[in-house]
């Protein structure tokens, strides 16, 4: 499964932060995308509704701000597989 993190510029987003410790901790390897040198993946996101960083997307899901819920959801389904 394909696991990307969008967020800002590093160290500037306390949400982009926390979200990737806690996906580092569960050891769920992702990649990592700008926001800020993406306007057009900004503009796909916004029409999604989607308007906080950082957004967490994966090949069948989408969210964006700092959810554990949504972390946990998918280490789980990801041990599933």
């Amino acid at each position: 499964m394909s696991i990307v993190v969008w967020e800002l510029k590093p160290g500037t987003c306390v949400q982009c932060t926390q979200s990737k410790k806690e996906l580092d901790k569960r050891g769920i390897i992702y990649k990592t995308r700008r926001l800020d040198k993406s306007p057009k993946a900004v503009e796909r996101f916004k029409e999604m509704g989607l308007l906080a960083a950082p957004i967490i997307e994966t090949d069948d899901r989408r969210w964006s701000g700092f959810r554990l819920d949504r972390i946990k959801s998918l280490e789980q389904h990801l041990r599933s597989e």
